[in-house]
Formats: C-alpha cells, structure tokens, sequence
C-alpha cells in the first residue's frame, strides 16, 4: 500500500509543487511581516487576477496543446500571444477602474498575464509529451521568484507593491520567452500546424469549466476588497499561504498527471487502476497535511508575524476544511477534462458557473460574520461543485 502511493505520479508532483508551494508561502510570510497589510493586500489582489489572467488568456489553448499536440510554431504562438494580450486588457481595466489600483500596477498587471498566459500553453506543450520536470519548472518558477523578491524587499528595504508586483512580472515573461524557445527545439517532431477553428471551438467548451474553477479558487481574493476591506485580505492572504497551499499543492499535484495519464491509457480498467491510486494519494497526503497546518499555522502568525495579523483557530479550522474539499473538487474537474466529450465539459462548465453564482450570494451572506463567514460562503459553492 505504502510503497504504491510512492509510485504514484502525482505524489511526485505534488512533492515537487509542494516545493514550490513552500517558496511560495515563505516569500508571503516574510512580505506579510515587512509590508504594511494594505501594501500586502494589494499584491494579493494583483496575483489573484493574474490567476484569473493566466487561465482565460489562452481561450483553453493550454487544453487543446495537451490534447492534440500542435506544432510550436508561428501560428501557435501569435493566436496564444493575442488572445493574452486581449485578457491583460481586460485585467488591467478591471484593476485600475474597479479596485482603484494605480495606473502603474494596472500595467504591470497587463504585462504579467501576457507572460503567464502565454507560459501556461508552454507548460501544456512539455506536459503532453510527458515531460514533466520541464513542465513544472516553467510552471513553479513564479514561486520561487516571490520569495527572492521577498529577500530583496528586505535587502533593499524596497517594500512598496509596486516593486513586488515587477519583480513578478519580470519572472512570467522571462519563463515564457525560455519555454516557447525550449519548446520549438525539442518537442516539434511530427507535429502539424494547429487548426485554429478547432483550437477555438475545443479551447471555449474547455474554458468554461478552467476560468470558472480558477474564479471559485481566487473568489475570496476577489470579494474581500469589495465586501471587506484591504487589510483584511492581507490577513487571508497570509491564511491562504500558511493553511491552504498546500491543499492548493495537492490540487495542482492531481490535475498535473493525471489529465496526461488518462489520455493516454487505452482501458476502462487500466484508467480505474490510475484513479484509484491517485485517489488514495490524495486523501492520505491531505490527512496529513491538515495535522501539520494545525500545528504550523498558530506559530506562524503568533511568532513569526508577531501578531500583526489578527486570526483565531476557527480560521484555520475553515480554510483547511475548504481546502479538503477543493481537492475533491478539482480531482473531479480534471477526469471530466481528460477524458469528457466536448458535451460534458459544457455540462461542467454550466455547473461551475452555478457554483460562482452560489459563492457570490453565500460571500454576501457569510460577509455579516467575518472572514470566516466569507470562507465557509465560498466552501458551500466548491461543495456544490465538488458533488455535482
């Protein structure tokens, strides 16, 4: 038993995304303990669009790369460059005139979902072929980038969003511009042109469900500004790195593997064989992970932040409940995606869609109770998700 989940792919993966989870935690904490909770509200905001950036700015291009292997070619790239650049349009608009954030964020953030877009279809291109220790350096490269801003904000004493939020940016477009050129060298044998009718028809239906589910993972990143106050999702975020990462971790480990791993099987059985395993990998890392998040998370913000961030055990309580059932729910959300007609990935996006709809009232609702109402509002939707 124990020395098949160390088999498994997805515990390797969500071990290597768990790294990168880590980075990406520590750099949160220590910006949380240099930064003013406004400032530090304020890339949480950036970072949550660009979530939202990454996944609506192919157009499920990411989808159709890992389906159908395309040739990385001039075609590939200009249809995936002007469909990003369309979505950090939008972003940035979204930034400046609904949250209020400066002109210079604003462009940043523009920027950055170009960058992370436009990446996110490279990862597909190594993660088809199976090339997964390429696919997910490309992918975790951002996490290990905050974390070095995080030491230089310190070094420097540069604590301002604004120098965060660059350095973010910087690592997207510079880990895409590596990738495309990586991936036009090595993964271009016997692959033909994309056929952009069905990249756009296919990547729509596929859309749906990955921008829906991406809004329902940053919905409390985007209604605490609107419902609560800056400050108060600076204390989420430093909640959400500490407590739900590594649910987070888990999420991504699943969906990294298994999407390629059930395409490529050729059986009812041997596809129950690989479901089943990861199943289990799931479930025990989350058990365990939950008793570490009980144990870490009160040193975290007792110690480390000294305080500065107000919580209670409720919180924790909460967001690791929440992020149990998000694992179920993505697990879900990633066998539809692999192996579901094009019929049923619209089926799945209505129901996401739903979903968003229910976490917009029950938010509105929980909002009376604080953060921890807000959490538990977004956690009856992912349970609806979860169980449709």
């Amino acid at each position: 038993m124990i020395g098949r989940l160390f088999k498994s792919e997805s515990l390797r993966s969500a071990i290597g995304f768990g790294a990168g989870g880590a980075g990406f935690a520590v750099g949160n904490i220590v910006l949380a303990r240099v930064m003013t909770p406004e400032q530090f509200g304020i890339v949480a905001l950036v970072l949550a669009l660009n979530q939202f950036g990454l996944t609506f700015g192919p157009i499920g291009l990411e989808v159709v790369a890992n389906r159908h292997r395309p040739r990385v070619g001039r075609r590939l790239a200009l249809y995936a460059l002007v469909t990003a650049l369309a979505t950090g349009v939008i972003a940035a608009t979204v930034a400046s005139l609904y949250y209020g954030l400066s002109i210079w964020i604003a462009a940043l953030l523009l920027a950055m979902v170009v960058g992370s877009a436009t990446n996110r279809v490279c990862v597909s291109l190594f993660q088809g072929e199976h090339r997964l220790k390429a696919a997910m350096v490309l992918s975790q490269v951002s996490n290990y980038v905050l974390l070095g801003a995080a030491a230089l904000a310190i070094a420097l004493s540069f604590t301002s969003s604004v120098f965060v939020v660059s350095c973010m940016t910087m690592s997207y477009l510079t880990s895409s511009a590596i990738g495309w050129k990586l991936a036009h060298r090595s993964v271009n044998e016997s692959r033909q042109e994309i056929q952009l009718a069905l990249a756009f028809k296919e990547g729509l239906a596929a859309l749906g469900v990955g921008v829906g589910v991406q809004m329902m993972m940053q919905f409390e990143r985007l209604a605490i500004p609107k419902v609560g106050s800056m400050e108060m999702l600076g204390t989420y975020a430093v909640l959400a790195a500490v407590a739900g990462s590594p649910f987070r971790m888990i999420e991504m480990g699943n969906a990294f593997t298994i999407l390629p791993r059930l395409r490529a099987v050729d059986s009812a059985v041997a596809a129950r064989t690989v479901l089943v395993r990861e199943a289990l990998t799931a479930i025990a890392v989350s058990v365990f992970s939950s008793i570490v998040v009980m144990l870490a998370a009160p040193f975290v913000f007792n110690t480390l932040l000294q305080g500065k961030f107000k919580y209670e055990i409720g919180l924790i309580v909460a967001t690791i409940i929440v992020g149990v059932i998000k694992v179920w729910s993505g697990f879900a959300t990633t066998v539809t995606t692999a192996c579901g007609s094009a019929r049923m990935l619209v089926v799945v996006s209505a129901l996401t869609w739903v979903s968003l709809a229910t976490a917009a009232v029950a938010v509105l609702v929980g909002a009376s109770y604080g953060l921890v109402g807000i959490l538990y509002g977004v956690g009856v939707a992912w349970l609806l998700l979860a169980t449709g």
